[in-house]
């Protein structure tokens, strides 16, 4: 394994960090915990998180429509917004 070496120069010649390469057992560590990721609350979460569409056209729609007519009001739709998203992020997992 090659090895580097970094130095920060805000730092004293003491403070030194050896950084090394990844050898063969941590790389399977690291496979291991993307594997396990789906079973874990979080994993579950990122998961739905990339499922969702990009843009969300009539979602969009809707709001051009309630701003040209004067009647987004921002303060309750981002608050109601946040809130719906994320019960429906928790109740799915």
């Amino acid at each position: 394994m090659k090895r580097s070496k970094v130095e920060n120069s805000n730092t004293s010649s003491n403070n030194r960090l050896d950084f090394y390469e990844l050898n063969s057992s941590d790389d399977l560590r690291t496979e291991e915990m993307l594997q396990n990721s789906p079973r874990t609350p979080l994993g579950q979460l990122l998961d739905k998180i990339s499922q969702l569409p990009e843009v969300r056209y009539e979602k969009v729609t809707t709001v051009r429509r309630q701003i040209n007519m004067g009647e987004y009001q921002i303060d309750e739709k981002l608050d109601a917004s946040i809130d719906k998203l994320l019960e429906e992020l928790i109740v799915e997992l």
